[in-house]
Formats: structure tokens, sequence, C-alpha cells
């Protein structure tokens, strides 16, 4: 604090002055900050939203993977059996009869499925509306794939010719 002292020479009292410096922001510059850490908030959630996307996506692509892998592999036991030419079949992997449609898992709950290990309530799983065909959709979303249009479909092979067709469906996740 700075005192000064005024002496008038008519009235010889003594009057002090105080000054103050201020220490402290003003309501602008508080209003200011806030509007900046808005911004960067709004920047930063909408970057942590299309995680979430990608994540599903990734994961979906790394199960297509997974699915095309066992289905190979359910192919190269059944050309070892000698079913790989039969429009139907069973095969036992691990003490398991997986059902076949020409060598590869057909797309039932008695096929592709029993393959598949999922985490439980990871994946929610249903029967597709094409025949011999599969559809998993990730647990976060609450539709069913084909209104949420995030999915991945397995199709069984139709021919002896032709391998398992996998979709993956994301435009919706």
């Amino acid at each position: 604090m700075n005192k000064t002292l005024f002496c008038s020479p008519k009235n010889h009292s003594a009057q002090f002055s105080y000054s103050k410096k201020s220490f402290g922001f003003t309501l602008i510059e508080l209003v200011v900050v806030i509007i900046i850490l808005a911004i960067l908030a709004i920047v930063a959630s909408s970057k942590f939203i299309d995680f979430r996307k990608d994540s599903i996506v990734a994961t979906m692509d790394g199960m297509e993977s997974a699915m095309q892998s066992a289905a190979t592999l359910t192919y190269s036991k059944a050309s070892i059996a000698g079913v790989e030419k039969l429009a139907t079949s069973t095969l036992s992997i691990n003490n398991i009869d997986i059902e076949l449609a020409y060598g590869y898992p057909d797309g039932t709950a008695a096929g592709i499925d029993l393959l598949m290990d999922f985490p439980e309530g990871d994946w929610n799983k249903r029967p597709s509306v094409f025949a011999g065909a599969w559809i998993y959709w990730h647990g976060v979303i609450t539709e069913d794939a084909g209104q949420a249009a995030c999915y991945l479909r397995y199709r069984q092979a139709t021919s002896a010719s032709a391998r398992p067709i996998i979709n993956v469906v994301t435009n919706g996740c």
C-alpha cells in the first residue's frame, strides 16, 4: 500500500490517500475462460464419440477374421474327413458336432455359432432373414441388427465351389 501525505496550507490536518492494486480476475476474464473451456469440452467429447464407433467397427473386423479362420479350419478338417463336397454333413470338432454345408460350417446355431466363442453379453445374435445365415451385432447396440445397420452376417456356402459369405455392415454403428 502506498501512503501519500497531503498537507493543505489552509488546513494543517494531514489526509491519507490509500491506493490499492487489484489482485484477481475481472468478471469478463472469468467468462472468457469459461467459454474457452466449454468449447474445448465440446471438441473433446466429439472425439470420444468417434472412438466408440471406431472400437465397434474394429471389433467387428476382428470378428470377421475369426469367423473366416473358423470356416477355413473347419473346411480343412472336412476335407480330411472327405465330406467337403456334401451339401449337408456333421463333423465332430473338440467333441462338438458341427453341422456343415459343403465342408464349411452352416449358418445356424448348430454350425458357425458353435465355433464362435464370445463372452456372454458382448454380442447379440439371431438367425438371419436369409436361409442359412446367422447375424451378430455388438452388445452396446440396443436395437436389432437390421434396424441399427451395424452387424456381421455369416451366410453358409451354397455349392461345393463357393465359400461362405461374411458381410460386415457398419454404416449405422
